[in-house]
């Protein structure tokens, strides 16, 4: 049986029609792929009985809310699956990146240089808010969660140790306040240690937040850890966000989600996978979604253009030495006919891609590429077209690259690509006349999250690796920047390290929502102070950097975190 491409994303019809022999060398193509039973995760789009469509195709399944679920099939099913009519759409898990510039390892005596929220009231401290901390794990045992050699987390769902998964999930393992406590009381838990973090990131993040809120209830997900590049997947986070979503609602309890990771796969306009649910999700409980903005604004990784009715025009980019695979999306609207190629740094030139739905392969100089158009979907207007490069040795050609286009006929004409995220790649890769703009990861364009940049609060400037909006659609993105830069955080190995990035601005924010959710719910001042009228009063109460840009602009927003002026007895 043949996919049905129509409800199928263009990275895994592309995946699909790669044998793996070759795909496992590529970037991020590989992602969701067991190869030891041939089997995918995916994420759905779906009506009508889960359990009733996996009687007539054979697949384990997760369900999430709103008629999307995560599901283990192997991929000899995938065609079968796509032509149901209880299918709305399939895509492929995405590589998730931390949003960290940069990492001081070092034990420090003092952290007096940690830059508090600046409030009147210091009464606020979380008391009667969850707030859910989804990340690289956490160092439980660090002091500055420990209060009498006690534990200040609530609880911790560590998606890689099996035999205790939470109520409707299938992975994983959760540990309660009580379990952490004995097993600081032990010294140990065998060879095997839960919520382990080998970054220090998830520890850092939730460092600052439990700093600032420490009545706060902390829970944390240690996400699912991969094995290639990438922390781990999108898969995995939607997981998260679907127990934390559930936790509150048992607890009856205000809920904050931080989430300080992000990728560079999609259009930039709230159509990922991952934004549609968690756009989806924004209403089922008192909920308030934060993400940093990502840490790309400087590294040349987005280029953007009107496209007029000219003979062609074409984006250059520059691969370096030593790089081993990337993949590059180009979006555009579905009204403008344009065809591609694309020209090595010795002038072949490959193409035109003017073949739509059907993979198409080159080889030259010891590269294989592949490239498939796409159409819109049932969730995406734009249309993409994706190129995988992929060296049959180990190394990319390196040199000056070109993507070529040639018009045919143009109504808006505005064409967006990008490049993978820097940390996904493991040499310089740039284009040569990049956009600044727009160079937010995803999850941060979605409607529904709290996106936060980065600004150096030791100085009042912008922190220029911050990524910037705003949207394709022009939705101003960030809502919001919060301190981002030489933050001293609690590290996994019990000392503090020193960091910079868009992770370590989003707790901020977060620690913000779960003071306002505090005033608003916990003490009965206003019951609906969460979610789009919560960061309505974040960005009240936010300031302007002092420089001469207006605001809202695409790098700082709409302002500065001011959680004094934000809560409403103070405006």
């Amino acid at each position: 049986m043949a996919l049905d491409d129509s409800k199928v994303s263009t990275e895994l019809n592309l995946a699909l029609s790669i044998p793996y022999s070759e795909r496992y060398r590529a970037l991020d193509l590989n992602e969701g792929f067991y190869p030891s039973n041939n089997e995918w995760e995916l994420v759905i789009r779906y009506f009508g009985s889960l359990e009733n469509i996996s009687e007539i195709i054979p697949f384990v399944y997760t369900e999430l809310f709103n008629g999307y679920a995560v599901i283990r099939i192997s991929e000899e099913y995938i065609a079968e699956l796509s032509n149901l009519p209880q299918i709305i759409f399939i895509d492929k898990p995405k590589s998730i990146y931390f949003q960290q510039e940069f990492l001081s390892i070092g034990e420090l005596e003092s952290t007096a240089c940690f830059n508090l929220i600046n409030y009147n009231d210091t009464r606020y401290t979380g008391k009667g808010v969850l707030v859910c901390v989804i990340d690289s794990g956490i160092n439980y045992r660090h002091p500055e969660f420990l209060d009498n050699n006690r534990t200040v987390i609530y609880e911790i769902w560590d998606q890689n140790i099996d035999g205790n998964p939470p109520p409707d999930m299938n992975i994983g393992s959760v540990f309660t306040e009580e379990d952490i406590n004995a097993f600081i009381s032990s010294g140990n838990i065998g060879n095997l240690d839960i919520a382990d973090d080998n970054t220090s990131h998830g520890t850092g993040v939730a460092g600052i937040i439990h700093r600032l809120v420490p009545d706060a209830s902390l829970l944390i997900v240690k996400l699912r850890e991969n094995y290639s590049q990438s922390i781990s997947r999108t898969t995995s986070i939607m997981l998260g966000v679907t127990y934390a979503i559930r936790k509150s609602m048992e607890l009856g309890l205000p809920l904050v989600i931080n989430i300080s990771f992000g990728n560079n796969y999609g259009d930039h306009d709230s159509d990922a996978i991952i934004e549609k649910y968690i756009d989806s999700v924004a209403g089922l409980s008192k909920l308030s979604i934060v993400t940093g903005m990502g840490n790309e604004g400087a590294t040349s990784r987005h280029a953007e253009f009107i496209l007029r009715d000219r003979s062609w025009y074409q984006e250059e980019f520059l691969v370096s030495r030593y790089e081993t695979a990337i993949n590059i999306q180009i979006w555009r609207d579905f009204v403008d006919r344009v065809d591609i190629s694309l020209i090595n740094p010795n002038g072949i030139e490959l193409g035109p891609f003017n073949i739509y739905l059907e993979t198409m392969k080159y080889n030259v100089n010891n590269m294989n590429i592949f490239v498939l158009n796409g159409y819109p979907t049932p969730v995406n207007r734009y249309q993409e077209t994706y190129i995988s490069i992929i060296p049959t040795d180990s190394f990319l050609q390196e040199g000056i690259w070109k993507i070529k286009f040639y018009p045919k006929n143009i109504i808006n004409g505005r064409i967006n690509i990008w490049l993978p995220v820097a940390s996904s790649t493991s040499s310089e890769l740039k284009f040569l006349r990049p956009s600044e703009f727009t160079t937010m990861t995803i999850p941060a364009t979605s409607r529904s999250i709290i996106s936060v940049g980065a600004f150096n609060q030791n100085n009042l400037n912008y922190a220029a690796f911050s990524g910037r909006g705003y949207t394709v659609s022009n939705d101003i993105k960030p809502d919001i920047s919060a301190p981002g830069v030489n933050i001293e955080v609690p590290a996994a190995d019990g000392g503090y390290n020193i960091v910079s990035g868009t992770s370590f601005s989003a707790p901020f924010v977060s620690a913000a929502c779960a003071v306002l959710m505090e005033y608003g719910i916990t003490e009965g001042n206003d019951p609906f102070l969460y979610g789009e009228k919560l960061k309505e009063y974040l960005i009240r109460g936010s300031k302007k950097l002092p420089n001469p840009d207006p605001v809202p602009n695409e790098k700082i927003g709409w302002g500065v975190l001011c959680i004094a002026d934000s809560i409403p007895d103070f405006i």
